[in-house]
């Protein structure tokens, strides 16, 4: 089962805003998704219009009256108070598997407390996705977060190296620009080629209980979520669902 991590090791740079968007445009496609929120008070059960953190349910939601896609299933856990206790660490990465099970993706927005996860999934090949700002801050942050990557190997030695996206990008502005120079000749390949632009509809969405893919569909910045979607659907394609026409259903 493909799994994606939306990882970032500060605030600001959009990373709940990217996995609860990138979920939706995954659905909009056709795929079976779960939305993994790795810390009880996290923002992301809020992009689907829900007002009540709930840890540990999985919740089922509708796409918006006349939206594409199927729904989009949701849960929240406070994984960054683990701490080291291996055998916590081992139950819920087995949950948040299971959960899985049945749909096509699963999509996890991890914080710096919650990078065990990531050794505790190695395994199953994630791949990493990184937001990052047009700003000296993420050019800076750039080497701890590498670090921290290099130091997570497979059992054949293999370091687990992220992708990175450029978010709230603004060509306009010379130093957006020189940051995304300086991250490509630094990433190559790895820095994806789409950057997701600056707009305030993003927050606007999220003020209607919904992602801008659903409150504003044809602005750029959805068309640049659904590119990244498409992207990923590329590099890791969804697995085939248990059987046609199976619906969700709320745990």
């Amino acid at each position: 089962m493909p799994l994606l991590l939306v990882y970032s090791l500060a605030g600001g740079v959009g990373k709940t805003s990217l996995a609860a968007t990138l979920g939706r445009a995954l659905s909009s496609q056709g795929e079976k998704v779960v939305l993994t929120d790795t810390t009880s008070r996290g923002l992301l059960p809020y992009y689907f219009g829900e007002r009540e953190l709930r840890p540990g349910e999985v919740r089922t939601f509708q796409p918006p009256a006349g939206s594409p896609g199927v729904p989009v299933s949701l849960v929240t856990y406070d994984a960054a108070s683990m701490g080291d206790d291996e055998r916590q660490q081992e139950v819920l990465t087995d949950e948040i598997l299971r959960n899985g099970h049945g749909n096509q993706r699963v999509v996890l927005d991890l914080s710096s407390g919650s990078s065990w996860l990531v050794r505790r999934m190695v395994e199953l090949h994630p791949i990493v996705l990184v937001p990052m700002t047009g700003d000296m801050n993420s050019v800076i942050s750039l080497q701890a977060v590498e670090r921290v990557f290099q130091s997570i190997a497979d059992r054949d030695g293999r370091p687990l190296l992220p992708y990175y996206v450029l978010n709230q990008f603004d060509t306009s502005l010379p130093l957006h620009l020189d940051v995304r120079e300086v991250l490509r000749r630094k990433l190559g390949d790895r820095l994806l080629r789409i950057a997701i632009r600056r707009s305030q509809a993003v927050s606007e969405a999220l003020a209607e209980g919904m992602t801008v893919v659903d409150y504003a569909p044809d602005a750029a910045v959805s068309q640049d979520y659904m590119d990244v979607a498409s992207w990923l659907r590329s590099v890791s394609p969804p697995s085939k669902a248990e059987s046609p026409g199976q619906q969700w259903s709320q745990q």
